[in-house]
Order: C-alpha cells, then sequence, then structure tokens
C-alpha cells in the first residue's frame, strides 16, 4: 500500500524515490530524477505570467490571472510522476506523459466567463426589404450575430493554462449566429418584394363571424426569407397572435330559476380557435401564388380553418341536468359601502352567477371571475391589503366571495378553500356576526368546493342596489342532507389602534370621509356539519382571527 503523508509530493515517492525513464510533464522530460531534482526542474520550467491575452474575431483583451485565481498545483503536478505499487510492470517501459494540474476559482471563472460573453456576444439583425410610405424599397443589411459558446469556455481556459504555451492567445469558441443572402439572393428577394406591392391575403370566417383579418403588402413584404419565400418563424409567430385576439371559449346553455320557474334562457354555444398547422399551409399557398403568378390577384382571401369544442351543457340538456330545488342561500347587506365599491359588488356578482358546476366538479370563484381590470367593467375602490387601505381595481369583490360563502355553508357542499380577512370589515357584519366572510385575491387565496351531489347545482346571484344587498342562491337536487351551524364562539378581544387618515386629492381640502369605523381585534369559531340519514358527509370548525384595525378616513389635500 501507499503511504498518505500531507505534504507535498513524498505521500506518492515512498517506496519509489526516483521518477521512471520516459517520463514526460508537458513535453518536457523529468526522466530518473528524485523528488529534489523535479522540484528544482519543476520551478525553471512552469510559472504563470501576471497577464494572458484573449481573442475571439476581432475581441482582443488582456485579464490578470489573479482575477480568476490561477495557480499551478505543484505537488499535484509532481506526485503524479513517481511511480507507486500498483503500476503495471508494462508502465516501466513505456513513455509516461503526463499534464500540468492548474488551480482556479470556479466562481470566479464563470464571472469572466460572463463578462466575456456580454462583451463578445451580438444578436443577429437579418436583412430586411423596408416599405416606404411611397412605396419604394429599400434592401436593409443584415449584420451576424456572435455568441460565445459558455459551456466550452471554461474548459478552453484551463486547458490553455495547461498547455502552458503562453506564446499565443487564448483563442475562444463563438457560434455563428443567422445567416446573410449573398447579392443573387438579396436581388431575388427584391424581386418577390415588388411582386407582393399593393397585394394582401385577408383572412374571415364568416361561419364564426370573425370579420376580415388583412395582411398587407408590408407585412407580407417583412416576411420574405431569401433560403425560402417565407420566414416560417414570423408567420408561426403571426398566427398564434391571431389565434389569442379570436379564440373563444365555449359558453354552456344558462337559465335561472325564480318562484320555481326558469326566468333567463341561454344557448349554448361552442368554442373554437384556429388550426394552426392548416393555416400555416393555406398562407404558405397564397404566399407562394401572389410572389409566382404573374397573374395573382391583388387579394387572396382565405377561410380561417377553425376546431370546435363543445360545451359541456348543451342546450338540449338544460332540462335534465337535476336544477330543480334551492339548496342553499347567502344574504350580505353594505348600507354604507361607496357607489363605487357597489359598482364592483354588482359587476362580480353579474359574472360569478348563472354557473352550472358538474357533479364531482370543483368550482373556483377565482377561475368563475375572470379577469379583473378596468376594460372587463371594474372600477378603483378600497381594499385591504398587507395591514393597510389602498385604491386598487375590483375593491369590494370580496363582499361576493362572502356571500357565496355563506350560500355554500347553507347548502352543506363540499367546501375546499376558505379564508377570512385579516382585519374584521364593517360591511360583513352588517347582518351577520365576525367569522363569516371569505376573502379572495388573484390568484390566491380561493373560495372552492366540490360538487358532491348526484347532479349538476346552478350558482345564481341577485343584487339589488336600492337595498344595497346580494344574494347568492345555489340550485340542484335535493339529496336529504342537512346543515347545522353550533357552538359559536368569540373570544380574543383587543382595542383598536390610533384613527389613520388616507391623503386622498380628488377630495377638497380638510374633507373627510369616513371609510372605515375603527374595529376591534377578534377571534372566532363556528361548528358545521352536515349530516344525510343520520350520517355524517362533512364536518369542519371555522375558525377566524382579525387583528384590531383602526378608524380610517380619506382627508382631503
Amino acid at each position: 500500500s501507499i503511504l498518505s503523508l500531507p505534504l507535498f509530493y513524498f505521500a506518492k515517492i515512498y517506496l519509489s524515490p526516483q521518477t521512471l525513464n520516459k517520463t514526460f510533464l508537458n513535453h518536457y522530460d523529468f526522466s530518473n530524477l528524485d523528488p529534489s531534482q523535479a522540484s528544482q526542474k519543476f520551478d525553471q520550467l512552469f510559472s504563470l505570467p501576471n497577464m494572458i491575452q484573449i481573442k475571439s474575431g476581432n475581441f482582443a483583451t488582456t485579464i490578470k490571472l489573479s482575477s480568476i485565481s490561477a495557480s499551478v498545483n505543484k505537488q499535484d503536478s509532481l506526485v503524479q510522476l513517481f511511480p507507486n505499487s500498483f503500476q503495471p510492470l508494462s508502465a516501466f517501459f513505456k513513455d509516461k506523459n503526463y499534464q500540468l494540474k492548474i488551480q482556479t476559482d470556479p466562481l470566479l471563472v464563470g464571472n469572466l466567463i460572463a463578462t466575456l460573453s456580454a462583451q463578445i456576444s451580438k444578436p443577429f439583425i437579418p436583412t430586411e426589404i423596408l416599405l416606404a410610405p411611397n412605396h419604394g424599397l429599400t434592401l436593409k443589411p443584415g449584420q451576424l450575430g456572435y455568441k460565445l459558446d459558455e459551456k466550452s469556455a471554461s474548459r478552453e481556459i484551463i486547458n490553455y493554462l495547461v498547455n502552458f504555451n503562453f506564446d499565443q492567445p487564448l483563442f475562444l469558441t463563438v457560434e455563428t449566429i443567422g445567416s446573410l443572402p449573398n447579392p443573387t439572393q438579396s436581388q431575388q428577394m427584391m424581386g418577390n418584394a415588388t411582386k407582393l406591392l399593393g397585394h394582401s391575403i385577408i383572412l374571415n370566417n364568416p361561419d364564426y363571424y370573425i370579420d376580415d383579418i388583412q395582411i398587407d403588402d408590408k407585412n407580407l413584404i417583412s416576411w420574405l426569407d431569401f433560403t425560402q419565400p417565407i420566414k416560417e418563424t414570423s408567420l408561426s409567430f403571426f398566427i398564434k397572435q391571431t389565434n389569442q385576439s379570436i379564440k373563444k371559449d365555449p359558453v354552456n346553455a344558462v337559465f335561472r330559476f325564480q318562484n320555481q320557474k326558469v326566468i333567463e334562457f341561454k344557448p349554448a354555444r361552442p368554442g373554437f380557435f384556429i388550426d394552426q398547422p392548416q393555416l400555416l399551409k393555406d398562407i404558405n399557398q397564397a404566399f407562394k401564388q401572389l410572389i409566382s403568378s404573374p397573374q395573382a390577384p391583388a387579394s387572396i382571401t382565405l377561410k380561417i380553418p377553425l376546431r370546435t369544442i363543445e360545451p359541456i351543457v348543451r342546450t338540449q340538456d338544460v332540462n335534465n341536468l337535476g336544477i330543480k330545488e334551492l339548496l342553499g342561500r347567502g344574504v350580505s347587506t353594505f348600507h354604507h359601502s361607496s357607489k363605487i365599491r357597489n359598482m364592483n359588488v354588482a359587476r362580480g356578482a353579474s359574472v360569478v352567477s348563472g354557473i352550472l358546476v358538474p357533479p364531482g366538479q370543483k368550482f373556483s370563484f377565482i377561475k368563475s371571475l375572470g379577469e379583473v381590470s378596468i376594460s372587463a367593467g371594474y372600477h378603483q375602490a378600497y381594499i385591504i391589503r398587507q395591514g393597510r387601505t389602498e385604491l386598487d381595481v375590483g375593491g369590494g369583490i370580496c363582499q361576493v366571495s362572502t356571500t357565496l360563502f355563506r350560500a355554500m355553508l347553507d347548502a352543506g357542499l363540499d367546501i375546499i378553500d376558505r379564508r377570512p380577512h385579516a382585519f374584521r370589515v364593517s360591511y360583513y357584519e352588517e347582518d351577520s356576526p365576525p367569522g363569516y366572510d371569505a376573502t379572495v385575491f388573484i390568484p390566491k387565496p380561493d373560495l372552492t368546493f366540490i360538487n358532491d351531489t348526484a347532479h349538476h347545482i346552478l350558482i345564481q346571484s341577485t343584487y339589488n342596489d336600492d337595498k344595497r344587498q346580494l344574494v347568492y342562491e345555489i340550485y340542484g337536487t335535493d339529496d336529504g342532507r342537512k346543515v347545522e351551524i353550533s357552538n359559536y364562539k368569540k373570544w380574543g378581544w383587543s382595542p383598536p389602534p390610533p384613527t389613520r387618515y388616507i391623503n386622498d386629492p380628488n377630495l377638497p381640502p380638510g374633507k373627510l370621509v369616513r371609510e372605515e369605523y375603527p374595529v376591534a381585534g377578534l377571534k372566532t369559531a363556528f361548528d358545521w356539519k352536515v349530516t344525510r340519514n343520520r350520517e355524517i358527509i362533512h364536518q369542519k370548525t371555522f375558525s377566524s382571527s382579525y387583528v384590531p384595525w383602526p378608524a380610517v378616513f380619506r382627508r382631503g389635500v
């Protein structure tokens, strides 16, 4: 066995105090040397320079090797030269070629490569044909892109140092990105661009009420390529963008109950999206026709190929889904809510309404609500977020989720996700004790339940602006379940903090408008049990912990 000593190369030469014949280090002869001789020769041959030169194409720079903590590992370099007892006999008669051992700091090498990449890499700028307002054509030459091969660069730096040939600079591998047309190809592109002047491709589909989408000559010319008639990447991107703008989700048939009658009916409508591979093929053919046929028409109209998505609930199904009876009802009032906030409540309630939930399916309030934005019909109103009141689009949506949560409790459905507010809010306690609220925020927290009945259920809202009241009703087939709410309790009261004022430039200077009354902190809980035929099917304790909340006034400034 080989003894292991902590210092230098003597560990490996304990049994063999001399290098063998035909021993080479970086092609330098280190044959038949004892440790002292080998060390002396090593010092004469191997000393790293302070600086090295790096080149890549037209780029050149110099770096200090200290910037990557580069050093020669003398110990490991010499240890490998001395034989050990594990070497086969044949090793004593063959050339033994060894490489220098170099140490660097991998993190510093990575930083150097990142810096070099930023200096060397250049984006590819393709050759373009530009169409001027006067319909004149100009060929704008492109530029090749360059990208440093960062994976190879680290290996190339180490190999360069190991080879120890500093008379030559370090050449790093750089990948060329893109290609440029030769004069013949450029001339052909200009010829095709001339043929496209004044021509267009029009996309539509009257069957689905999709109006004309015109691809004018400027866009067509921008898609020209010198290796093929059309840039597939540009065309694919256009088709994806078009699909995003025209695709439609399927719409289920909708009906509403009131006094045991359906008072609203909406037929089902299939969803659709573009058959992108087919449209790509169709536009390609039309494009080739425009640049190859002398008699090509001024415009070519293509019918957009669509693929449909059938709705879950078809029109013929709306009367046999089991929507028969009222399963649960939730009510909330908000007499002191602002007009803007009430508009958001009404908008949110109208969106989360008329929703059918099939048996076994999970209902998500956030998913049903969809986009909350100015363009979606919402307004800025005050909300509570991260311990303060602030303006945000959709303030008041939690009035909707709170009311629906109460209906879910009453219906005895399998409630999965519900989170209380961090603070007590007066709007949710006008007709209910604290603890019966549910907060939502895109994307989380959400309010969800699973329809664990055997039939569809219908979620319906009714907003009454005069009464400042929102009602949610859940309809379906009564399977005999009974709901019991018990053991309601409150504890942990704590006083509200000092009054908070929010400067509002929309109010006259000095005018105060109350936004919130001071509310003490509180903890609440109640037990909720759902039974059917005396068997418990759901049982939960809904707990809430509210931190104290100050009086809040908007103050004109």
